[in-house]
């Protein structure tokens, strides 16, 4: 059940980052009551008495405060790991094409995508904060399976290939999926590309001096078990639910998790509006190791950082 509780205007403002592939759009203005879709959400959420006690943050994996520089020259093989993660999340091949969705803010990873292969299109989706990449030119798909053979992790888009004959028509093998998700490739940073989601929630607390306590969940959505389970049992933390529209989902708020998509993210780079999404994830996780979620001062610097740059909110009832 969603209700409206505070209400959160969100300021545009401007956010720089040198990779030309790390963009943001200015944010809006919203006063919502229900749950908005996107790749970064802040939510403040109704009063309640919570359970979750932060007094082990002294224990959590430091990080650096710098950033380690974005990479965006990826050779053929990481962007083949990070190509396969993507079309597994949000791509599906027809006959003889490629579809994949990206969301508004992510559409210069887009070009990106299409730069790289050297064939393809990029489209508005009408009426939707959503573009679509199609490549249907011969030379631009068997690149694409040069890439991906062999990267895939789960049999879905892999039947898609063999139901179209890509094999034959390509004249190429097509390596069957390995059923492994590795933290050693940019597999993860694709997928997460797709579907991820990097939530800070400030949840109204009675037991917490501050009136609030923070979460940082990481979740990913996805009508294919088979990766979010691979996942899991790749981190070994966090949970798997189904819910009643068939959908699954991974979700974890545990700030351990946190601090391995951490280190794994600040190797194997995001990109665009869910690059800038992480950065945020990152700065709060931060401040938690320091004890700051825990002062005034520092529920309103994470409300800061929850807000700069954002472009929707969501207001949610435990």
């Amino acid at each position: 059940k969603l209700v409206s509780t505070d209400k959160i205007l969100l300021c545009a403002s401007n956010f720089y980052i040198k990779s030309p592939l790390v963009l943001i759009t200015l944010g809006k203005i919203f006063d919502v009551s229900e749950q908005l879709a996107g790749n970064f959400h802040f939510s403040t959420i109704a009063p309640a008495s919570t359970k979750y006690i932060y007094n082990s943050y002294t224990n959590l994996p430091r990080i650096s405060e710098h950033i380690p520089k974005h990479n965006s020259k990826l050779n053929d093989n990481d962007f083949g790991y990070f190509l396969a993660g993507l079309i597994e999340g949000d791509g599906w091949f027809g006959k003889k094409e490629l579809h994949i969705i990206f969301y508004e803010t992510d559409i210069s990873l887009a070009y990106y995508i299409k730069k790289r292969i050297g064939f393809g299109n990029v489209y508005k989706i009408k009426n939707k904060k959503a573009v679509r990449y199609i490549c249907k030119h011969q030379k631009g798909l068997l690149f694409i399976l040069h890439l991906i053979s062999g990267k895939l992790v789960s049999n879905y888009k892999y039947e898609q290939l063999i139901k179209h004959n890509y094999n034959e028509d390509f004249n190429i093998t097509i390596l069957p999926p390995s059923n492994i998700i590795s933290l050693d490739n940019f597999w993860l940073a694709g997928f997460t590309q797709a579907d991820g989601c990097f939530h800070i929630s400030l949840v109204k607390s009675k037991t917490h001096k501050t009136g609030y306590s923070v979460r940082l969940e990481f979740s990913i959505k996805q009508k294919d078990e088979i990766p979010l389970k691979l996942l899991y049992n790749t981190v070994k933390m966090g949970n798997i639910s189904q819910y009643t529209t068939k959908i699954w989902c991974y979700k974890s708020s545990g700030f351990k998790t946190a601090a391995v998509l951490i280190e794994y993210f600040d190797t194997f780079n995001l990109f665009a509006g869910k690059y800038v999404s992480f950065v945020k994830f990152r700065k709060v996780y931060i401040m938690i190791t320091k004890g700051r979620h825990l002062e005034q001062e520092g529920i309103i610097k994470i409300k800061s950082i929850a807000r700069k740059g954002s472009s929707e909110t969501s207001t949610q009832e435990v």
